[in-house]
């Protein structure tokens, strides 16, 4: 596909959107200044009076902000190894402080007693809602990812790679390493006599975030991640049965939430920067009750393998670093780890300062789908997760009149607020979970994140994603704006051009209007056309017959053709489908 006619549907939406910022956008994107409008800065909705101005604005900053296209100059890289050592200090520091008010040595004893106080409650909430202590392995749900591991890289990361290499683990994991010698997957390793190996801890790479950074993640060793994601989906499983509180559905209502909120102003929402590489080891020691910091603790990584790298003036070669942090992106357990610590402070918190909550919102209960009470009236009811605080990972919401005060919290335990993306009182503003709400409107811009290469196939999310931003353009004008994107969609294939249809099939359909469908009728049934992204699958020859055995032991019973990689070999094929 031309990069050109992908840049020219760009430079078109710029110019529909009509601001001076997007036209001056669509002027140097022509010029193929890809690195000016990748730096455009997001607008501060706290400076706009309508949703429409705001819109406009927040559609000409996202669009081109995580396009994956090489900048000359550009080094991604460099800034997210910055970063990460910025939250390695971060850490430090707090481990540091939390450290001297665990022992004691800070300063001013009444202010231990209180904050000692305070993180014994923490603690007790989170022992409520998960128990004292982890499950038994035997009862543990214990599962592989669909990603790499320390030793299982590039394309080499199906089940099937892992069954066949050899695992790897760090020295800590020598408790589970009993429970794991029972599985299916060691018997594989003995029978082919494949040891498993002791690694230091995991290994640092980066995924993409936006055109000038990436984003710093760790691959796990594999026997480490296989009870990691245990740990986690045990500790989801036990706040949904204490709480209510489902982290399967919570992004629905985050988002429902925010959409309220940004109406009735009663809640706030926080973001927090780096929320994951700032999670200190002495603050899970002081919020986990033992047994569960003990059993985390063991399966964590304690060192990352940096690559070589250049930290301002000075070059590094890789290298192993001891963490600070006590987790990060990758782990298996990070994200229910998060909800449990900001939900448990913020609960902790608000049951100090507000003992109950006033709900001058009723309909903020009113979500039957979601186990929710209706409520008549006002009414007072216990500050709890789920009725007037809602966390999922290092997403917050909580009641607005308290937002600067836990504020506060986040602050001694080593967390910094993004006060840019956390917005609160009579801002009309609110975002959770990638949504964003302007008195109640919809205002989530279209962020454009691929440009397909030689293949046209490719080019259906790119149209989708670009009609997506001009669909909503209309909605605050009245009028079309597709004048790039037919623009863009007539210079494609006739054959792909003809797979047309509804939003609700993704991007197997260029999305467009009924009138422009192909449509054919068997038994009464309205069919068009789509395209089926088929994925090539490794036959299962390649494969010992123990690593087959084990693989549908794991799961892939119905792979009967073969395992299929992540970034495996495209076979578009274009079929009827119906659409009803």
């Amino acid at each position: 596909m031309d990069l050109l006619n992908q840049r020219d549907l760009l430079v078109g939406i710029y110019r529909e959107l009509g601001t001076s910022l997007s036209l001056e956008a669509a002027r140097k994107l022509a010029a193929g200044d890809w690195e000016w409008v990748a730096r455009i800065p997001a607008p501060n909705p706290r400076l706009f009076a309508t949703p429409q101005a705001f819109f406009t604005e927040a559609q000409t900053s996202a669009l081109c902000r995580k396009v994956k296209v090489d900048i000359p100059g550009i080094d991604r890289l460099a800034p997210t190894i910055r970063k990460w050592y910025e939250g390695e200090a971060a850490c430090y520091k707090s481990n540091e402080r939390l450290s001297a008010l665990r022992s004691g040595r800070l300063t001013t004893p009444a202010d231990s007693e209180a904050l000692l106080e305070f993180f014994s409650n923490v603690r007790k909430k989170i022992a409520s809602w998960i128990g004292h202590a982890p499950p038994g392995l035997d009862s543990l749900s214990t599962r592989h990812g669909p990603g790499a591991t320390f030793s299982d890289k590039g394309r080499l990361t199906t089940l099937a790679d892992k069954m066949s290499g050899s695992p790897t683990l760090t020295r800590d994991v020598g408790w589970f390493l009993l429970d794991w010698m029972g599985t299916a997957w060691a018997a594989s390793c003995r029978s082919s006599r494949r040891a498993a190996k002791v690694v230091r801890g995991n290994r640092f790479t980066t995924a993409p975030k936006t055109a000038l950074i990436d984003r710093a993640i760790a691959i796990e060793p594999s026997i480490n991640i296989f009870y990691q994601l245990a740990m986690g989906n045990a500790i989801r499983e036990r706040l949904r049965a204490s709480t209510g509180w489902d982290l399967n559905h919570a992004q629905e209502i985050h988002r429902f939430m925010a959409k309220e909120a940004s109406i009735s102003k009663q809640f706030c929402t926080i973001d927090l920067s780096n929320a994951s590489d700032t999670v200190s080891t002495e603050l899970v020691r002081l919020c986990l009750p033992p047994a569960w910091f003990q059993g985390l603790d063991a399966l964590r990584s304690k060192e990352t393998l940096l690559p070589a790298h250049k930290l301002g003036d000075q070059k590094r070669s890789s290298g192993w670093c001891k963490l600070e942090k006590f987790s990060s992106m990758g782990n298996g357990f990070t994200f229910e780890l998060e909800t449990i610590l900001f939900a448990a402070l913020a609960e902790t918190y608000l049951e100090k300062v507000r003992p109950s909550d006033p709900l001058r919102t009723p309909s903020i209960c009113e979500r039957d789908e979601f186990g929710y009470t209706h409520l008549k009236g006002k009414a007072r009811v216990p500050t709890r997760l789920g009725t007037s605080l809602f966390v999922f990972g290092d997403d917050i919401i909580l009641p607005d009149d308290e937002c600067v005060g836990f504020t506060a919290v986040l602050n001694f335990c080593g967390f910094s607020v993004n006060l840019e993306k956390s917005f609160w009182g009579d801002n009309p503003f609110r975002e959770s979970c990638g949504a964003d709400f302007f008195q109640g409107v919809d205002v989530r811009p279209i962020f454009v994140k691929d440009l397909p290469d030689d293949d046209p196939w490719k080019s259906i999310p790119l149209a989708n994603s670009s009609r997506g931003a001009l669909e909503k353009l209309k909605a605050f004008t009245g009028r079309s704006h597709l004048g790039p994107w037919h623009r863009f969609v007539s210079g494609l294939p006739p054959e792909l051009r003809r797979c047309r249809g509804p939003e609700h099939l993704g991007d197997a359909v260029i999305h467009d209007s009924p009138t422009r469908w192909v449509v054919r009728y068997r038994g009464g049934m309205g069919e068009i056309r789509t395209v089926s992204q088929g994925l090539q699958p490794i036959p299962w020859i390649h494969w010992r017959p123990d690593v087959r055995l084990v693989c549908r032991t794991y799961g892939l019973k119905d792979a009967s053709e073969g395992i299929t990689p992540r970034d495996a070999k495209r076979r578009p094929n274009v079929r009827w489908t119906s659409y009803g």
